[in-house]
C-alpha cells in the first residue's frame, strides 16, 4: 500500500511541475500577445491558464492527502513493528520461563525419587552395616587366634604323632582360606553398602561462579598428587587444552571435581589394563571447547575401550567392568546425576581396544536465578579466589 501511495505522490508532483512550466509558458505568451497587439488570442490563453491553476490546486490537494496517508501508514507500521518486537520479547521470556519450569520439575522429580529411595533403604543400610562390621571384626580376631593356634601346634609338634599334626595343620590351612574369603567378601560388601549410602546423599548443587580452566587444572593437580607414581611409572602422558578465553560458570566445585577425577581415574585404569597385554604410548587428552551455547568437556584416552554391548549400561548404578574388590560401580552413575544437576549431559564414545571418550555438555546460559547468583558473586572473583 505504501508503495502505491508513493507512486501516486510521485505522479502528482510531476503533474504539478508540468503545470507550473505550462503556466510560465502561458504568461510569456500573454506578454508576446500584448507586444504584438494580437488581442484576439489573449482570452483563450487566460482561460487555459485558469484551467491549469485549477488542475494544479486539485493536484496539490491530492498530494497533501496522499502525503498525510503515507505518514499515517508509516507511523502505524512502526507501531505494529514495535508491538511485534514486544510480543517476541514476551514470547522469549515465556519460553525461558517454561524451560526453567521444566528443569525445576525434573529436579523435583529427581529429589522426590532420591527421597523415596532414601526412606526405604536408609534403615536397611544401617541394619546391614552393623552386622557386617561384627563379621569383619570377628573374622580378623579369629584369624589372630588361628595364628596363635598354629604357633602352639608348632611348639607341640614333637609331642604329637605325625598324622595328628598333619591333620591339624591341614585344618588350620582350610580355616585360613575360609577366613580370608570371609574377610574379602565382607569388606567388599561394606564397600557396596557404603556406595548405597553415598547414593542416598543429597547431591543438590551449591553453585558458585567457577573458572572452568581453573577447575580442570585443580583436577589435574589432584590426579598427579594421587597417581603421580603410576603416571610416571607407566609413562602416561596427559595433554590439557584449555579455553582460550576465561569462562565463568555457576558450578558446585566439590561435585564437579568428583566428576572430573572419577573420569580421569577410569582413563588411568583403562591404560594400565591395556599396558598389561600390549606396548603403546598411553595418552589422556582433556579438552575444553565452546560450541554455540554449550561448554564441552572431553576426556579421551587410548586405553582398553568399552565393548559396544556395555556402553548403555555404564551409567547404571552398581554396574562396573572392574572386579568387586576394585570398584562398587556407582562412580559414573553419580557423575551423571551431578552433571544433570548442572543442567548438562554426559555421554560416551568408544571402540574396544582403541579409545574411549567421555563427553560432558553443560549449557552456558543462565536462568533468572542463575543471573541473580552471578550478580551476587561477580564481585568475589572465581571460586578459587583472586
Amino acid at each position: 500500500m505504501v508503495d502505491d501511495l508513493n507512486h501516486e505522490i510521485k505522479r502528482l508532483k510531476t503533474r504539478i511541475r508540468l503545470i507550473e512550466q505550462l503556466s510560465t509558458t502561458g504568461l510569456v505568451l500573454i506578454g508576446v500577445i500584448i507586444l504584438t497587439k494580437s488581442y484576439s488570442y489573449i482570452s483563450v490563453v487566460v482561460i487555459i491558464l485558469l484551467l491549469l491553476q485549477l488542475v494544479k490546486a486539485l493536484s496539490q490537494r491530492q498530494l497533501k492527502v496522499k502525503t498525510y496517508l503515507v505518514k499515517e501508514v508509516e507511523q502505524r507500521t512502526e507501531e505494529i513493528r514495535s508491538e511485534k518486537d514486544a510480543i517476541q520479547e514476551e514470547s522469549m521470556k515465556l519460553a525461558n520461563a517454561l524451560r526453567d519450569l521444566g528443569e525445576a520439575q525434573d529436579e523435583l522429580v529427581r529429589r522426590e525419587r532420591m527421597a523415596t529411595i532414601g526412606q526405604l533403604t536408609k534403615g536397611l543400610v544401617d541394619r546391614i552395616l552393623n552386622p557386617l562390621n561384627y563379621i569383619n571384626n570377628f573374622s580378623n580376631l579369629t584369624a589372630g587366634l588361628a595364628k596363635d593356634l598354629r604357633e602352639n601346634l608348632e611348639s607341640q609338634k614333637e609331642r604329637m604323632d605325625q598324622e595328628t599334626y598333619e591333620d591339624s595343620l591341614e585344618l588350620l590351612e582350610m580355616m585360613d582360606k575360609n577366613l580370608s574369603k570371609i574377610s574379602e567378601h565382607g569388606y567388599n560388601t561394606v564397600r557396596i553398602v557404603k556406595a548405597m549410602e553415598e547414593l542416598l546423599k543429597d547431591h543438590r548443587s551449591n553453585l558458585a561462579l567457577t573458572n572452568v580452566n581453573d577447575l580442570c587444572r585443580v583436577t589435574l593437580k589432584k590426579i598427579n598428587k594421587r597417581y603421580g607414581a603410576v603416571i610416571q611409572e607407566k609413562g602416561i602422558r596427559i595433554d590439557f587444552e584449555p579455553l582460550t578465553l576465561s569462562l565463568m560458570l555457576p558450578m558446585d566445585v566439590e561435585q564437579m571435581l568428583k566428576v572430573m577425577s572419577n573420569i580421569m581415574v577410569n582413563s588411568i585404569y583403562a591404560l594400565q589394563r591395556k599396558l598389561e597385554t600390549t606396548s603403546f604410548d598411553p595418552l589422556i587428552k582433556l579438552t575444553l571447547r565452546l560450541e554455540t551455547d554449550e561448554l564441552e568437556i572431553r576426556v579421551w584416552d587410548n586405553g582398553t575401550g568399552i565393548d559396544e554391548r556395555l556402553r548403555d549400561k555404564i551409567f547404571a548404578p552398581f554396574f562396573t567392568t572392574k572386579t568387586t574388590s576394585e570398584a562398587a560401580g556407582i562412580g559414573l552413575y553419580l557423575c551423571r546425576e551431578i552433571i544433570q544437576n548442572h543442567r548438562g549431559t554426559i555421554s560416551v564414545n568408544s571402540e574396544k581396544g582403541m579409545f574411549t571418550e567421555m563427553l560432558i555438555r553443560i549449557p552456558i546460559y543462565l536462568s533468572d536465578s542463575g543471573k541473580r547468583k552471578q550478580e551476587e558473586e561477580s564481585v568475589k572473583g572465581d571460586a578459587y579466589g583472586k
